[in-house]
């Protein structure tokens, strides 16, 4: 039986437009934080429910603040084998949330972290939980069956496959149809797709995509 709350995991990347996030996160929600997340959710008035990580980029002062707010802190050494972000969604994924929200977890001058961040999108998926990266622009997940996207009518969304081949592809809401067609990796034929009404609707048979929704009005 999943979690009663949402899962919120906040990570220590870049956070633009603060008031666009204090909006998408609930005080019903579950925060967990990430490493340096946790300043993050300082700044948004929220109390961590859980800090987790090896608390490298926070200052003393920082880390002070953080004990103190934090429900529960769990802290690793620096030189471990998994991102402090993939200790975070495992822990998440144990606790069974209906879904995981994740902010923070693109942008910077990092674009390998950016990277793996993407793919770890993988782990709440063979659990069966519903999962999404989000900034103030951009929703990103990861789909293997089916899925119902929200958005508004010029909203981007494009598909890419992160198989050889993902097949049986089917689409419904969005300006340009896929009707069974598969998507190869790296090819551009799911690129800059657009909303044709409030949500879109995307089936594959076999295969896995990932989805990148941008909000048109963010660009």
């Amino acid at each position: 039986m999943p979690y009663l709350k949402r899962a919120v995991i906040i990570a220590n990347g870049v956070l633009e437009n603060f008031d666009y996030y204090r909006r998408l996160v609930s005080t019903e929600d579950l925060i967990i934080c990430v490493n340096g997340g946790s300043t993050h959710a300082v700044h948004l008035g929220l109390q961590p429910d859980l800090v987790i990580g090896d608390l490298d980029s926070l200052s003393n002062d920082g880390r002070e603040k953080v004990e103190a707010l934090a429900s529960r802190l769990i802290e690793y050494p620096s030189e471990k084998d998994k991102s402090d972000l993939e200790l975070a969604l495992d822990h998440t994924v144990a606790m069974r949330p209906a879904e995981i929200v994740i902010l923070g977890a693109l942008g910077g001058k990092r674009t390998d972290h950016a990277f793996i961040n993407l793919l770890l999108l993988n782990i709440p998926l063979k659990e069966g939980i519903e999962a999404r990266i989000i900034d103030h622009s951009q929703e990103i997940r990861l789909i293997d069956k089916e899925a119902l996207i929200e958005g508004n009518p010029g909203d981007y969304l494009s598909l890419f496959s992160l198989v050889p081949e993902s097949r049986g592809i089917f689409t419904d809401g969005l300006k340009y149809h896929l009707q069974g067609e598969s998507l190869l990796f790296a090819s551009t034929l799911g690129l800059s797709n657009e909303f044709a009404a409030s949500e879109a609707r995307i089936k594959v048979h076999s295969g896995l995509l990932m989805m990148v929704k941008t909000r048109k009005e963010s660009l």
